[in-house]
């Protein structure tokens, strides 16, 4: 492979075959038939093609940060969605306090991956950097290919392709991201298209691949000169525009002007919201909330009808709301940063609960379901924490010194103070323009609820500017701080360890410290002096304030800060001392984290893993338990009929179940040569003594899961679980997971695992003891 992909830069071209595409047309819901235009193509590529497009694109996509301006957000590494969407809201939230004039105008291009034209694609390579050996593979992948299409699984006669970047290709995107940036550095230096300004940066345009959305100020200059640069650039490139599905919003400009500006350009003219990736632009940042979020409840509802209809499990249900629910809203609470009501929240509760019990009543607190599976939950969504980790996201980006992300600059534009200080100042010294900003106001709020409550920092921090800091003003002097810090920024934590003058020193790469320096040293540390709790400012840093002090965007900042969150309930779930106390014993962490992980890891077979979760926090419902609801109902076991249904009583200790548990117990002997002790929390916590890796591999494991399994199962009725069907349900088990380990090539390692339970499921003997149960089975 490696010699063949080699070759076609110098050698050998592809076969024509291999640069063929297969293209399946899909009709588009509601549209005409009969029409091309109602079809929507699917391509599919020759695998090497792909292979050699996937080992390109992994190693051009280390330098796009470099080579592609901020503007540009789709596609490139370290940047998001959200990065496009905060900076429209922020340059209407900046047009709105300034009175500046603001149009957005977000274009509509016609089939832009498919219109590239060649050549400048390439020309735009070479410019960029791209070097000769780069360029080679690109072009052997663009060279004569051709297409198919595929209708009624006939296939027409292939015809050849000479523009566009192909549909399915790994490549494609960071192609055409790199075609794109020509026209939007045109955009940047063309002073005929004035932009917001912001503190330190002009905003002219922020696209997210083909989707541009244009910042537009001097409205009848800047309208004419970016049609202008679209035709120039769309005669080099291929773009074409579509004016009619391209739209404007006017944020800021008078309703005269906005009136004549309507007859001149043939745009959709949106009067009070406009799309753009997928969340709901208006000319004020009241509206967004009502407009973005609580259509999503709707949506929530009607998909999980959808669901409701389904044969779920519960551990299903709750799988649906993680991997369904939760990007829709993850999504909006980052690209749309606004204050959320508790109505929401509570909303969604509303929703979950109903959801994930099926209407009837919850047996689990939410707070357990909150937890992570390692701390006794099931990972359930916490949309309330969700919130606050977003929050929370925006504070670490705000301490970024890349400056990659362009709405910092527009959110920090007017606040008097950078942004990266505002976390760490002292209260009285946040300025008010910080604290009515109606972005930088509710993150600072939340920020000082949650810095307390959750020991994310203290007041004061050693993260506290002395640069930049209202409350220190001597401020410090250029000299001083180039000896102390790299860059422009100071903080407490980078002079505490200095006790006194005398001890601070010179950079030998610099010129010495001079009086003035040493002053001005001394009156940072009279500063320091008198702020009440100063001791704190020596302290450690705590982890949310690391991953400040690094000034990088966090990296999967979303569910390191979640789980950060988690972590500071510490407190174990209230089963787990309910289980201490009826076993009268003390359970240590660590054989808490033996049960947990079998419980969600013991094997494949997910049915296995809800009962054993099931059974760890105390789900079901005794015959006890159910006197305690009601006061009426019989306390007694159903099963017995004699003793108290206590939870233990009706899992293990019933008379009539435990000839069932110690023939189990002897058969995992007999198969597996371990040796359990006969004990409730052997056999229902599985702490069996054995070291968790090989037990989680041993046959014992499923043997045990079966054999709980099937009580469940022999819930309400007197009946107890027969030998027969506790070797059905280890048959199950088996097939399951033979099944996985055919597709993952692991069959001979599976039966050498399962060897002895299959030598004994053929015996003689086991015959005999079924055949022996049959016949004393009542009819």
């Amino acid at each position: 492979m490696v010699s063949t992909l080699n070759a076609v830069t110098t050698e050998t071209p592809f076969h024509p075959h291999t640069l063929c595409a297969t293209i399946t047309v899909l009709p588009k819901p509601g549209k005409d038939p009969s029409e091309c235009s109602s079809y929507r193509p699917i391509s599919l590529l020759n695998s090497d093609v792909k292979i050699l497009a996937r080992i390109l694109a992994d190693r051009l996509k280390q330098f796009l940060p470099g080579l592609i301006h901020p503007d540009q957000v789709g596609f490139i590494p370290g940047r998001e969605a959200r990065d496009g969407t905060q900076r429209a809201i922020n340059a209407v939230s900046a047009a709105r306090r300034s009175g500046q004039h603001l149009l957005l105008l977000s274009t509509d291009a016609e089939k832009a991956f498919d219109r590239v034209l060649w050549p400048f694609l390439f020309q735009t390579l070479r410019t960029l950097g791209l070097g000769p050996g780069f360029l080679a593979w690109v072009q052997a992948l663009y060279t004569l290919p051709k297409a198919r299409i595929k209708v009624n699984g006939a296939l027409s006669a292939s015809f050849q392709i000479s523009n566009g970047t192909r549909q399915g290709c790994p490549l494609s995107p960071l192609l055409f991201a790199l075609s794109l940036e020509p026209f939007l550095e045109a955009v940047r230096r063309n002073t005929a298209i004035p932009g917001m300004k912001g503190a330190y940066l002009e905003h002219k345009v922020t696209a997210y691949a083909d989707d541009l959305l244009f910042f537009l100020t001097d409205v009848r200059q800047s309208l004419p000169a970016v049609l202008g640069t679209f035709e120039s650039y769309g005669k080099l490139a291929g773009l074409k525009i579509n004016m009619t599905k391209s739209e404007i919003l006017n944020v800021s400009v008078p309703d005269g002007e906005a009136a004549r500006l309507r007859d001149t350009f043939p745009f959709h003219w949106c009067d009070i919201q406009m799309r753009y990736l997928g969340i709901w632009l208006t000319p004020t940042l009241q509206e967004l909330f009502a407009l973005n979020f609580l259509p999503l409840l709707g949506t929530i509802r009607d998909d999980l009808i959808l669901w409701n209809n389904k044969l779920l499990s519960w551990m299903g249900r709750v799988a649906v709301f993680k991997m369904n629910v939760l990007p829709h809203v993850l999504y909006l609470l980052q690209t749309v940063p606004v204050a959320l009501p508790g109505s929401f929240f509570k909303s969604f509760r509303s929703e979950m609960i109903k959801f994930v019990w099926a209407g009837r009543r919850p047996r689990l607190r939410l707070s357990v379901l909150y937890r992570t599976k390692e701390a006794g939950g099931l990972a359930l969504p916490d949309l309330l924490t969700y919130y606050r980790v977003t929050q929370l996201n925006r504070l670490v980006d705000w301490s970024s010194t890349e400056g990659r992300r362009g709405w910092l600059d527009l959110e920090g534009a007017d606040l008097t103070v950078p942004l990266w200080t505002v976390p760490w100042l002292p209260h009285r010294a946040i300025p008010t323009a910080v604290r009515t900003h109606p972005l930088v106001g509710n993150t600072l709020r939340l920020w000082d609820r949650l810095k307390f409550s959750h020991a994310l920092s203290s007041s004061p921090s050693p993260l506290l500017p002395l640069t930049s800091n209202p409350s220190f003003s001597p401020g410090v002097r250029p000299t001083l701080c180039r000896h102390l810090a790299e860059g422009s920024r100071l903080l407490v934590l980078q002079v505490a360890h200095i006790p006194t003058q005398e001890a601070l020193t010179s950079r030998n790469d610099l010129p010495p410290l001079s009086f003035m320096d040493r002053f001005n040293f001394q009156q940072i540390h009279h500063y320091l002096s008198s702020l009440p709790e100063g001791h704190k400012l020596t302290r450690a840093l705590s982890p949310f304030e690391r991953f400040c002090s690094l000034g990088l965007a966090l990296s999967h900042g979303i569910s390191t800060l979640y789980s950060l969150l988690q972590s500071r309930d510490s407190e174990p779930p209230l089963f787990m001392g309910i289980w201490e106390t009826e076993l009268n014993l003390t359970i240590s962490d660590k054989e808490w984290k033996t049960t947990l992980f079998l419980t969600h890891h013991g094997t494949r077979a997910v049915r296995y893993h809800e009962t054993s979760y099931k059974i760890l926090t105390r789900w079901y419902y005794t015959p006890l338990r159910r006197f305690q609801f009601t006061g009426t109902s019989d306390p007694t076991c159903w099963r017995c009929g004699k003793a108290l249904g206590s939870y233990l009583h009706i899992w293990w200790y019933c008379s009539l179940l435990q000839p069932y548990w110690s023939w189990v117990g002897e058969v995992i002997t007999e198969v597996t040569d371990i040796s359990l002790e006969h004990a409730p929390q052997t056999f229902l916590l599985l702490l069996t003594g054995q070291p968790t890796a090989s037990f989680k591999k041993s046959v014992a494991l499923r043997l045990l899961l079966a054999a709980r399994h099937l009580i469940s199962r022999h819930w309400r009725p007197q009946s107890v679980p027969s030998l027969r069907e506790w070797i059905s349900q280890v048959d199950e088990i088996f097939r399951i997971e033979e099944r996985i380990a055919a597709r993952e090539d692991s069959t001979p390692e599976f039966y050498q695992n399962w060897y002895y339970w299959l030598e004994f499921v053929s015996s003689t003997s086991l015959r005999r003891q079924l055949e022996l149960e049959l016949t004393q089975t009542p009819p």
